[in-house]
Parts: C-alpha cells; sequence; structure tokens
C-alpha cells in the first residue's frame, strides 16, 4: 500500500488545478513512453513528442474548457491508441492527478489516458513496475493505465472494476460478485444503487478497464 501511494504522489506530484489549457514542456506518460509538449501553437494547436519517436498533435476545442481532438501529426500514418482522427481528448484535472483522457470514437468510454508528471522517463518507468508488482485493491483511485491492465487476467478485470463499484456498496445482480464481496466486512450492499456518485477518477478506470476487456 504504501509503494502504491508513493506511485500516486510521485507520478502526479505536477498537478496544476488552477490550469486552463496544457502548456509547453508539460510531459504526459501512458505507462511505456513519455510524451514532452514542445510547442503550443497559436494557443490551440498542441504538438508533442515521445522518448520513443512517435507524435501527437491535438487541437483545442474553442469555447470548452479542457476539450481537444485528436488530429494527424507531420510523421503520423495512423492516429494512435486506436483512436480516430478528430477523436475526443479531454484534459482533466481532479484533485493529485491531472491527465490526458482519450475517448473511444464508438461508443464514448475512455480508451487511454496519459497522465501529467514532472520525472524523467527512467523515474517512470521505474514506477509504473512498482504499480505492476502490487495487488490491484485500490483501482478506483490508482493511476492506472493500459500498459499497466495488460498484465491483468481479463477475469481480475472484471474484479477490479466492480470492486470500484463495491466500495460504494452496490447492489450486485450476479450471484459471483455478490458472493465474492459478500466476503468482506466492509460490503454493506444497498438499497439503491441510483444513489451512488462516483467521481470522474472512478468514472475514468472504470470505463478503461472495460476498454481492456473489450480488447480482449
Amino acid at each position: 500500500m504504501k509503494k502504491i501511494l508513493s506511485f500516486m504522489l510521485c507520478l502526479c506530484a505536477f498537478c496544476c488545478i488552477q490550469a486552463q489549457t496544457i502548456k509547453k514542456g508539460d510531459k504526459f506518460f501512458d505507462g511505456a513512453s513519455l510524451y514532452t509538449v514542445q510547442e503550443v501553437r497559436m494557443g490551440k494547436y498542441v504538438y508533442m513528442t515521445s522518448n520513443d519517436d512517435n507524435e501527437l498533435t491535438l487541437e483545442k476545442v474553442d469555447g470548452k474548457v479542457g476539450e481537444y481532438t485528436l488530429q494527424p501529426s507531420r510523421q503520423a500514418d495512423e492516429p494512435p491508441f486506436g483512436s480516430k482522427w478528430g477523436g475526443r481528448v479531454q484534459y482533466i484535472r481532479h484533485d493529485e492527478r491531472n491527465l490526458l483522457a482519450f475517448r473511444n470514437p464508438g461508443n464514448g468510454d475512455v480508451m487511454w489516458t496519459m497522465d501529467l508528471t514532472r520525472n524523467s522517463y527512467d523515474d517512470c518507468i521505474m514506477m509504473q513496475q512498482m504499480m505492476v508488482q502490487e495487488e490491484p485493491e485500490n483501482a478506483g483511485t490508482l493511476a492506472i493505465n493500459r500498459h499497466y491492465l495488460a498484465n491483468i487476467s481479463k477475469s481480475d478485470l472484471r474484479l477490479m472494476r466492480n470492486r470500484i463499484l463495491a466500495n460504494h456498496d452496490y447492489r450486485f445482480q450476479s450471484k459471483d460478485l455478490q458472493e465474492y464481496f459478500g466476503k468482506y466486512r466492509w460490503y454493506k450492499p444497498i438499497n439503491d444503487n441510483s444513489t451512488i456518485k462516483l467521481d470522474i477518477i472512478e468514472q475514468i478506470n472504470i470505463e478503461l478497464i472495460k476498454s481492456e476487456e473489450a480488447a480482449r
């Protein structure tokens, strides 16, 4: 648990809660590659490159804070992360975590994330390896990414996703989930699931896990 908390504090230490836009020099880590913003042209077009020579270009959506679209880069042959050109990208700032969330053009779920960080590439990789070694007991608040989820079995992905709901005492319809979470003393299923309110990070993590499950 201490390792996980340390990971979260280090990876997300650069939290710009007051920031409204992505800035030149910002760095985003997706679990394998570290992207650095090289320029923001006309205050609208964000161009970044990764440590492994990939490029990423975003265009800010006028009138919508934190909303971007994915645009073709100079050397990009096809859209990254299984997305599409023009796909929706959100810059989300929540407590101690700032991230880019790439949404699936089809169903709208988050399909890829990149966390804002101050760390070097080597430090990011080291912390990613530390997270992989931990049991995913607190997926609801972890800075999870698709590279992290790739190391988890599909059955465990389902449990991880529903653990986020169980933390809010969600009443499950599936008998196996009722029995699994019923073993925990802290789990007290409520009568009305509609009263449960997930924060934005919990919602993103559920969608990200669902995207990984669908990819299997």
